[in-house]
């Protein structure tokens, strides 16, 4: 096995580099154990250049990677030798090549395969959109002071008088006017196969590639691209501050705008669920019912506060409590939580849980057990101070 890495010159900028991996599998070969040679070398690859188009060709003989690596799509769909198909050929895009057949060179026994590429680029894909914005200089700032400084803002507010929202759209309406007037806008076009970290000064170095290469001065090719170089990690560099930034914000929304160019994420149209609002409010009771306030203050007997708990739902109120204590009978050793359909009752006819606090629970647990069980010994359990 031969693993060549190569970066032409014209590459789809959504791809780094190409890699090529040549393999030949002997007939007698263990299939599982030629599958986790190239698997794993393969996966060592893809950590190292995540970004980089993998071709994976050669004889393979009765070995197939469909399920070593199904994320890579297999191109040769004709006999290679006779007629059988040996001879195959993985890549990690799909739609990449289309094969022809064609017949042997000199005295091989095995077919050539045409394959010709059917990859479209993203930015064919996609279409091109264009953003405007406004360009601010310490001109267009004094243009637009001296704007507002001459203003007569009396014959803008007195007409609406006491309408606050009148005011407010008249005002805004006016900056705006103004805006438009003393500060120039520029509209850039954005293309699908852009990074985000790509700026205009990146851009810029790039053409300067591009000029020293059709000019044939590799001289001033190689300084060039060795100053891209700086400029593109300093451009990553800034834009991973960029979304530590939002990320301390806490602005969300923008952190995962800017994460999904980065991990490639594309957005799915999931299917809504049924149901009405009833069905909502059982999900938000649900998912609330700790957050729900007390409706009563706990009682001060950890056991009562324990056995409503684990006692099912009545449909008649419960009794007023009485400061006689409770039977020392303990709380029955299995119970089926109350049934969510139906809810659990209690004096404010809340869907709430009693309140209950975690030295309560602690110590009817300790009563728990201290209480024999069925099958072992009796012990006489110690008093607690409470």
């Amino acid at each position: 096995m031969l693993a060549v890495s190569l970066c032409p010159y014209y590459m789809p900028r959504e791809l780094s580099h190409a890699i090529v991996v040549c393999v030949y599998i002997p007939p007698r070969a263990e299939v599982q154990a030629a599958c986790d040679v190239i698997h794993s070398t393969v996966a060592a690859l893809q950590t190292q250049h995540p970004d980089a188009f993998y071709v994976i060709s050669g004889d393979f003989n009765h070995v197939t990677l469909d399920s070593t690596l199904p994320a890579f799509f297999q191109f040769v769909d004709c006999p290679t030798r006779k007629n059988r198909t040996i001879d195959l050929l993985y890549a990690n895009v799909r739609d990449a090549y289309r094969a022809t057949p064609l017949p042997p060179l000199g005295k091989s026994d095995h077919n050539l395969v045409f394959l010709q590429p059917q990859y479209k680029p993203l930015v064919l894909r996609q279409p091109t959109t264009t953003r405007s914005f406004r360009v601010w200089s310490p001109d267009a700032e004094e243009a637009l002071k001296d704007c507002y400084d001459t203003t007569d803002w009396s014959l803008l507010l007195h007409p609406h008088g006491e309408d606050i929202e009148g005011v407010t759209h008249c005002v805004t309406d006016y900056l705006n006017f103004c805006m438009d007037v003393a500060v120039p806008t520029k509209t850039v076009r954005c293309f699908p196969n852009n990074k985000p970290w790509i700026t205009s000064d990146v851009k810029d170095i790039l053409n300067q590639k591009k000029m020293a290469f059709r000019d044939g001065n590799w001289k001033e090719l190689k300084r060039v691209q060795g100053e891209l170089k700086v400029r593109l990690k300093e451009a990553k560099e800034s834009y991973r501050k960029k979304v530590e930034r939002k990320l301390q914000d806490n602005n969300m929304k923008e952190v995962w705008g800017a994460m999904k160019p980065i991990t490639g994420c594309k957005n799915n149209s999931g299917s809504s669920v049924d149901g009405g609002v009833d069905r909502a409010n059982q999900f938000n009771t649900f998912y609330n019912r700790f957050d729900c306030p007390a409706a009563a203050a706990p009682s001060s007997d950890p056991s009562a506060a324990f056995t409503t708990l684990l006692s099912p739902p009545s449909s008649s109120p419960p009794p007023s409590p009485s400061p006689s204590p409770p039977s020392p009978s303990p709380p029955p050793s299995q119970s089926s939580p109350p049934s969510s359909a139906g809810g659990q009752s209690n004096t404010h006819g809340s869907h709430c849980p009693p309140a209950f606090t975690a030295d309560q629970v602690r110590r009817q647990l300790r009563k728990l057990r201290t209480t024999p069980q069925e099958g072992d010994r009796p012990r006489q359990s110690v008093p607690q101070n409470a």
